[in-house]
């Protein structure tokens, strides 16, 4: 590496970091959350647990018991390791440590591809604008300082794809043996990026084939390294096997080429902005348009051309398979497109920027204020996608959980509830996030059907139960009404209760299960009894229950029980329940439910009951108020309304 090359190198890690001090601020200390909230706490949550299983590498583990001791199959868990061991030197399990981590993964491998688009294109202006063109892709920028192996596994194929080339011009032995080393870790990391693995022995069988002369160096490399990576592999089945798995271990393919087409056009309008921005689709097609032209004037390819298309057509094909294997996963799962097709596209643009000519001044002039004004439009739609990934609503129940469970750990240490205490979460949204909280290892029910509630109470090993009250009445008593009477209530933090098993079995009505009683209601509105109430399509909003702050002398821990009889013979799409709290200055509180989520269409009487935690109350001038909303304009009878307000 010469000095240019280590200036180089310098400026460009300075630049990222700059950025990534300026952009990640605000976010580089939240716990795993927002999008793909359940897959990265899962990865969080094996690392926390190499604490406390003596990083025992071969058997990582989760807080969930869904497997044996929680010890599951994954993916080498290399990242996972190595943050629980800068944990252990930190004396720090802040979900900082981990982010922190994937983020210098990534600004490595940033420098590889800099490194790697040099070479292929000789400058420093194209591989500068390469570097930038990743590091502000909305997909990578956000998972960049995230949990999932994937951008340490990317990192590890850029630096792969550098050693590769090298050994290409160079035949030094020793940058063979780098490539593979990367590519392997990649692959072991992440399974799908043994498709670069399979790529490059197969560019160098071609080759040995059409030179009948084999290397040895490669034969043993290979060799190797595939054996590694099926040994691995085999020992991970095998883990599976006595375990179990918290993990995806299946293929999903579209079931026929309707779903496929549905999928892809879902992609597109879900994800297709998040991969890269209009800007980032522009610089491609202005890329490839200039290859294709240079092709035509030339009608041929340079022999290193020839090995760079090569390649990238086998990495293209080899994804695309994998596309094709995996696709009902492409729908809701974006990551996908960053274990898949996000390098291959990184090389189409390297190997197709090679072909803008910036040779005379006037060239050199232009091309690089295009570039700057790319590199800007990168940085603007990025963000405004980024906004758009962290966003979070009365719609999200994974980001509401967390937010519910925040303080449970200091809560449970507080009741005298030993760390070895087994937690069975209901209505938990995902698989590790309240057992992390908690910091106990334990069980969730990610859907609230009869059986799944029945199944996990009646054969999980539980020590006691954790429900959210916001989903308590409407979610989970809905659905298992006998709940009820199987259960105890020990205690809260005012967003969560814990439970106990019932010394015996007793009918209990809603009331008395929730503890409302005349000393804990703070306002009961009273039962309309049989007062009929009517929505039409000229009727917005129902009967309004509004209380202000000061007449319920109490500024926290409050709870609020709707309840009303109801008729309705359309579809009850859009119509709502609704708590919000409001001043004059803003609104403090909003939440709502859909009733379409919770009730079918119906000539008969249903019993619709709503719970909703209240936040602290911020001015004796705040308003809560509740009421059903009828955006849909539909025709809706509801009677025997009633909202009890309660400690």
């Amino acid at each position: 590496m010469n000095s240019s090359d280590k200036k180089s190198i310098l400026i460009i890690v300075l630049l990222l970091l700059g950025l990534s001090v300026l952009l990640y601020e605000s976010t580089i200390n939240l716990f795993p959350s927002f999008i793909h909230a359940w897959t990265q706490s899962d990865r969080y949550a094996i690392a926390l647990r190499f604490l406390d299983n003596g990083f025992d590498f071969f058997h990582p583990a989760t807080f969930n018991l869904q497997t044996l001791e929680g010890i599951t199959r994954v993916d080498f868990p290399i990242n996972e390791f190595i943050v629980a061991i800068s944990m252990k030197i930190f004396g720090s399990t802040a979900p900082f440590i981990f982010r922190v981590y994937t983020l210098f993964i990534s600004i490595i491998g940033l420098v590889y591809l800099y490194l790697f688009a040099k070479k292929i294109t000789s400058s420093e202006i194209k591989s500068g604008l390469v570097v930038l063109f990743v590091f502000f892709s909305p997909i990578y920028f956000y998972y960049q300082i995230g949990f999932l192996p994937s951008i340490p596994a990317i990192s590890c194929t850029f630096a792969g794809y550098y050693y590769f080339f090298s050994y290409k011009e160079s035949e030094q032995k020793k940058h063979f043996l780098f490539a593979i080393a990367f590519f392997l870790l990649a692959a072991l990391m992440r399974f799908p990026f043994v498709i670069f693995l399979l790529a490059i022995l197969l560019q160098q069988l071609f080759m040995a084939l059409k030179d009948k002369k084999i290397k040895r160096i490669e034969v043993i490399s290979f060799s190797v390294a595939f054996a590694v990576f099926v040994g691995y592999y085999l020992y991970n089945v095998h883990l599976g096997r006595i375990y179990g798995n918290m993990f995806l271990d299946f293929l999903l393919p579209a079931k026929n080429f309707r779903e496929l087409k549905e999928i892809i056009s879902e992609m597109i309008h879900h994800w297709g902005l998040h991969y890269f921005t209009f800007s980032h689709y522009a610089l491609l097609f202005v890329s490839i348009s200039a290859t294709v032209i240079l092709f035509l004037k030339r009608r041929f390819l340079l022999v290193e051309e020839k090995r760079q298309w090569f390649q990238l057509l086998i990495v293209f094909c080899g994804t695309g398979l994998y596309f094709l294997l995996m696709a009902r996963q492409y729908f809701a799962h974006d990551y996908y497109f960053l274990d898949s097709f996000f390098v291959p596209v990184i090389l189409l643009l390297v190997f197709s920027v090679n072909s803008i000519k910036m040779q005379t001044t006037f060239q050199k002039f232009l091309w690089t204020g295009i570039f700057v004004i790319q590199v800007v439009l990168f940085y603007v739609f990025s963000q405004k996608i980024q906004a758009e990934r962290y966003y979070s609503g009365p719609w999200d129940r994974a980001e509401i959980t967390r937010q519910n469970f925040v303080g449970t750990e200091t809560y449970l240490d507080g009741r005298g509830i030993s760390k070895d205490a087994k937690i069975l979460v209901i209505d938990a949204y995902t698989t590790n996030v309240p057992l992390i909280l908690m910091n106990r290892k334990g069980y969730t029910v990610l859907g609230t059907t009869a059986k799944n509630i029945s199944t996990s109470l009646f054969w999980s090993d539980w020590d006691y139960v954790a429900i959210q009250d916001i989903y308590l009445v409407s979610d989970v008593i809905k659905s298992y009404p006998i709940i009820t009477s199987m259960l105890e209530r020990i205690g809260g933090n005012g967003k969560v209760s814990f439970y106990k098993k019932s010394d015996k079995m007793r009918l209990k009505s809603l009331k008395l299960f929730l503890g409302i009683s005349k000393e804990t209601t703070f306002f009961n509105s009273g039962k309309t009894d049989s007062i009929l109430f009517k929505f039409n399509p000229d009727i917005e909003y129902g009967l309004t229950i509004s209380v202000k702050a000061a007449e319920l002398k109490n500024e926290k821990d409050l709870k609020a029980l709707v309840v009303a009889d109801f008729e309705g013979d359309q579809l009850l799409d859009k119509l709502q329940v609704v708590a919000a709290i409001t001043n004059k200055d803003k609104t403090v509180y909003y939440q709502n439910f859909f009733l379409s989520d919770y009730f079918k269409k119906s000539t008969g009487k249903q019993k619709m009951e709503f719970q909703f935690v209240l936040p602290a109350f911020e001015t004796p001038d705040d308003e809560l108020k509740i009421y059903l909303w009828n955006p849909g304009k539909i025709n809706f009878e509801y009677s025997n309304w009633e909202v009890i307000v309660y400690k």
